[in-house]
């Protein structure tokens, strides 16, 4: 089969393996196999409902977007993104929040790490994938927005009831966002907690809408 000028000059050049499957790499969808990055489908929406989340989440949240269930190929890739620190996993990642995402926002913003979480993970995923939607939709990013002011224990290590108490006055909005509707983006959602309290503080400070983003859902 011929080759085209991009999949010939990576293969010369990287000669990747997928890191799952362990079969070659295919140049569009690197560091993953053809095969492995088709598999990720999206959700379906039997599987997501209003109930999932409290009514004190959907207080705060005007709506939520999920490309996927986080399971299989695509749970194995946020991992790998996330914690292999492969940065440019987050562009495909993030390329498929694009058609999901809603189009009349005013600014995108990124559910943030502490800085002292940021300088061990040395990157963003949250971010990353915010780049993307907003560089392909051209909508306004900011990294500076909300922060997160606590360092507190991961979500992951943490029971369902307990989630909601950890994330609690972790966050601030520094800058001005009266009447802004406002895409909040994260990697993947669980209870919903962290999302819920990043609306609240963004809703608190003035936003008129809060919409959320997320790559995959737990189901």
């Amino acid at each position: 089969m011929k080759l085209s000028l991009g999949s010939f000059l990576y293969e010369i050049v990287f000669n990747e393996k997928c890191p799952i499957c362990n079969k070659k790499s295919y140049w569009k969808v690197s560091p993953f196999c053809e095969i492995c990055w088709s598999s990720i489908k999206p959700l379906n929406l039997n599987l997501f409902i209003k109930e999932d989340f409290s009514n004190e989440f959907w207080k705060y949240v005007d709506s939520l977007s999920c490309f996927a269930a986080y399971d299989g190929i695509l749970k194995e890739a946020i991992n790998i993104f996330k914690y292999q620190k492969i940065k440019r996993i987050g562009k495909l990642l993030g390329k498929l929040l694009v058609d999901i995402s809603p189009k009349e926002l005013d600014i995108l913003v990124p559910v943030p790490l502490h800085p002292k979480k940021l300088k061990t993970r040395e990157f963003n995923q949250s971010a990353i994938l915010a780049k993307e939607i907003s560089n392909s939709l051209r909508i306004p990013l900011s990294l500076t927005i909300l922060k997160k002011i606590k360092d507190n224990p991961p979500q992951v290590s943490l029971k369902a009831s307990e989630r909601k108490l950890n994330v609690k006055d972790v966050y601030s909005v520094s800058k001005d966002i009266k009447n802004l509707k406002i895409g909040l983006v994260d990697d993947v959602i669980t209870t919903g907690a962290t999302l819920a309290e990043c609306a609240k503080v963004l809703k608190r400070a003035g936003a008129k809408e809060v919409h959320a983003i997320t790559v995959a859902k737990t189901v």
